[in-house]
């Protein structure tokens, strides 16, 4: 009788063993589980704010998209006089840069380019309404090449405006300001 209850007890207990690790399982499953549903539930808010911010910025685009479309359906008034002398006498200044110790003063004949509002998809850099008057680009840059290319890279065909640069260096060498 002592080997058969030596036999059940070490059954009971080999049982009550088996059941204790299991449970120690279960229960470091159950941690990493509520672990990864807190991390979860952190990059869940996390995307629900750069949502909301998305959906203000979106909001704040079609503001600004709708206020564009309101600019552009809207005349632009220059000058009361006759067209003639108002296009004689007005012209628009485009300022690149700014007067630093070794910089030079260079200026610019910027027009539209021909037929560039004939088309569909055409859009303006500034106004469309500014082009029948004198527009120039004053640049700020140390040297003539350098000032060229940054007007270029600004003012260029593909936003339908041409950089004259007929008489571009004898004005940028006449207009130049001593460092």
């Amino acid at each position: 009788m002592t080997s058969e209850m030596l036999l059940a007890l070490f059954c009971i207990g080999a049982t009550f063993l088996f059941l204790g690790i299991r449970r120690a399982l279960i229960l470091r499953a159950d941690q990493e589980i509520r672990r990864c549903g807190a991390t979860l539930i952190a990059e869940r808010d996390a995307l629900e704010a750069q949502a909301n911010e998305l959906e203000a910025m979106q909001a704040e685009i079609e503001a600004t998209k709708a206020k564009l479309v309101e600019l552009s359906t809207e005349k632009l008034v220059l000058d009361r006089r006759g067209g003639k002398r108002a296009a004689a006498g007005r012209r628009f200044i485009h300022e690149i840069g700014r007067p630093e110790p070794g910089r030079s003063y260079f200026v610019f004949r910027l027009a539209i380019a021909p037929g560039f509002t004939g088309h569909p998809d055409a859009k303006a850099v500034v106004h469309p309404a500014i082009w029948r008057f004198g527009n120039e680009a004053q640049v700020w840059a140390g040297d003539f090449a350098a000032a060229q290319m940054l007007t270029r890279n600004i003012f260029h065909e593909g936003v339908g405006v041409t950089v004259s640069s007929e008489d571009a260096q004898e004005e940028a060498v006449a207009g130049a300001v001593a460092p």
